[in-house]
């Protein structure tokens, strides 16, 4: 007669230390799928339903390939963006006495903090100004005297904006010595232009400031042209990459002081 087999059971200490095993590779694996998941934004009804955050977030997006998903203002987020409370001022009501809107970051973590430095930086505030299209800005960015002034960090490649730089704005600016004896009169040279204190943000912004949006197409951000919409020069076409590149290469030049303000047209002409 044959006898039955004592079942198999582990020593606790082992599987206790199974167990815990195993609630680690689940913790794990919730954490990465949150980190790899869209930033959620708590932020005002307002915004959502009048187009603002559709408007600003797929910038962000396409800039620094994070994406961020607006959330109620009671749901859990990793941001939240509100009139009310702490945070830093990243933006108010284009109207007197607007409220201004602050930014606090839940979960502080490389993506929540490039979503904040993003939103104060030029072509962050550009965005924000930028809306709606073809009307008064609904906010405005003008808040920096509340937020604490850094640096910009300019990270692009100077020699290849060297070469955007002449190709495309060398048509109407004087940018270096290759082009010294070419350029439009009227308008200041790049050399000119980096002597102003507001340089960076002049470059940074300069396909939203006058006369640059009449032919000027930066890819995913502003509205390309159309027979309904056509440009009256060749028009220029360039990625927000191609921007930081040219920034780089300004930020590289000599500044050339001539000794009174530059009131001709150039990047921020206008503005």
């Amino acid at each position: 007669m044959t006898r039955a087999r004592a079942p198999f059971l582990l020593p606790p200490p082992l599987l206790a230390g199974l167990i815990a095993l195993m609630l680690a590779v689940v913790l794990a694996s919730g954490q990465a799928q949150a980190q790899d998941g869209p930033l959620r934004l708590a932020a005002p009804p307002e915004m959502v339903e009048n187009g603002f955050l559709r408007h600003l977030l797929p910038r962000f997006k396409l800039k620094h390939r994070i994406a961020v998903a607006p959330v109620a203002p009671d749901a859990p987020a990793d941001m939240v963006l509100s009139a009310e409370g702490e945070g830093v001022p990243v933006f108010a009501e284009a109207k007197e006495g607007g409220r201004r809107f602050r930014l606090r970051l839940v979960s502080r973590n490389p993506r929540t903090e490039k979503f904040l430095e993003w939103l104060t930086s030029p072509p962050g505030r550009a965005a924000i100004e930028g809306f709606p299209r073809g009307g008064p800005p609904l906010y405005t960015a003008n808040v920096a005297e509340e937020v604490a002034e850094a640096a910009p960090e300019i990270t692009g490649n100077a020699a290849r904006g060297a070469e955007l730089a002449l190709v495309h704005c060398g048509r109407c600016h004087v940018i270096d010595e290759r082009n010294r004896m070419a350029g439009i009169g009227s308008t200041p040279s790049f050399g000119a232009l980096r002597a102003l204190d507001d340089w960076h943000e002049r470059f940074s912004s300069y396909y939203a400031r006058n006369p640059h949006p009449s032919f000027t197409e930066i890819l995913g951000v502003t509205p390309p042209f159309t027979e309904d919409r056509p440009t009256h020069v060749q028009p220029v076409t360039l990625s927000l990459e191609d921007v930081d590149d040219i920034l780089a290469f300004v930020e590289a030049l000599e500044p050339k002081f001539l000794g009174a303000p530059v009131r001709s047209a150039g990047p921020g002409a206008g503005e």
